[in-house]
């Protein structure tokens, strides 16, 4: 086996494998990256045996050949390699060492059965749709922060993604907050409600990222696939089902206020400095015209802050975890924030007129 291929080519799709390859398990297999030298060129596969990756790239091969590797090794070699390095790829000791050069730079690295590699098998058949890559990533950028980061919250550890009507939606929850977003979407079959896990989502971000064209969504019954030009991620969907909802996002009233949204997040961010490491607290106060930011901290003193807002109602108060509220200001893009509040125990709903399809709960703190 002998193949040759530009460093600028084939390192986001090491790095790629390195993120997927099971470094901590006890299975050595899953820790390699199986790389399959063939006419087409060269095919990367990986995977934990819940998330798997295979990619194709060009590359100038002279014999096949196929072989498993170290996932973190090869990352390692090829990213440190010069820039513009042409790495060049040959077998030797009969097959138990993949030798890897690049320049003056030569790496021996020791090999495992490639028929040990776990079988990937690509969706097919199954139910399937398309988005703009750039449509798909907003979804899952108004949404992944508030993903649980606990991950015993199996149900709640990703992003709930449904179909109403021609909406597809993706939503996530930590118990203490809400993300909602949504976009208009052509498919005739019902799609049910799905959990796709959070390690899934931040591999998946990754290459929403990088891509201009179209992603390819099929679902089985407990698998998800996302198919990109050259580039496949299929993924085991989070079993549980995922709380209702809809019945703590409070309803539309006359009760709110509009503030803008830089204003907003430099009060709360300059006034959280003072609240407590861990709490982060602060506590909001509303009054006609005027929207007041406090935080106190027993050890180091207190601080306050106001900006200016639309608002003619009765005085308000409430105490929020400054991240929560910074979380949902620093993702949405628009001028002006409109924030629904009620009594100082209740959700506040916060909107982006400019962004009617995505909509955020947070729950107060007692302070």
């Amino acid at each position: 086996m002998r193949a040759k291929i530009a460093k600028k080519d084939l390192l986001p799709a090491v790095m790629r494998t390195v993120g997927i390859a099971d470094k901590k398990s006890v299975v050595p297999i899953l820790s390699h990256v199986l790389l399959d030298f063939n006419s087409a060129g060269l095919t990367l596969k990986a995977t934990d045996l819940d998330l798997s990756v295979v990619e194709e790239i060009s590359a100038e091969i002279d014999t096949f050949g196929t072989v498993a590797v170290p996932a973190g090794i090869l990352g390692d070699i090829v990213r440190k390699a010069s820039e513009n390095a042409v790495l060049e790829f040959s077998l030797a000791e009969k097959g138990t060492k993949l030798v890897v050069a690049a320049g003056k730079s030569k790496f021996e690295i020791s090999t495992l059965d490639p028929a040990d590699f776990p079988e990937i098998s690509i969706l097919k058949g199954a139910c399937s749709f398309a988005l703009k890559s750039s449509i798909f990533n907003r979804l899952i950028s108004r949404t992944k922060f508030s993903m649980s980061p606990e991950e015993n919250r199996h149900n709640l550890n990703g992003i709930y993604l449904h179909k109403e009507e021609n909406k597809l939606k993706a939503v996530s929850t930590d118990g203490h907050r809400l993300s909602v977003s949504e976009t208009e979407i052509s498919l005739k079959e019902s799609v049910q409600g799905i959990i796709i896990s959070k390690k899934t989502i931040l591999e998946v971000k990754k290459l929403l990222d990088l891509s201009q064209d179209n992603v390819t969504i099929s679902l089985s019954a407990n698998q998800i696939q996302f198919t990109f030009d050259n580039v496949i991620f299929i993924s085991k969907l989070v079993d549980g089902n995922f709380p209702d909802y809809k019945r703590v996002i409070p309803e539309i009233s006359n009760d709110f206020f509009v503030v803008k949204r830089s204003d907003f997040i430099e009060i709360v961010d300059r006034v959280a400095v003072i609240s407590d490491d861990k709490i982060r607290s602060v506590k909001l106060e509303l009054s006609k015209g005027n929207l007041a930011c406090y935080a106190a901290n027993s050890r180091i003193g207190s601080g306050k802050d106001e900006v200016e807002v639309k608002y003619s109602g009765q005085g308000w108060n409430a105490g929020f975890n400054a991240i929560y509220l910074l979380d949902v200001a620093q993702t949405l893009q628009g001028e002006f924030l409109k924030i629904y509040v009620k009594e100082s125990l209740s959700p506040i709903l916060i909107v982006d007129e400019s962004e009617a399809e995505s909509l955020f709960v947070v729950m107060p703190m007692r302070i």
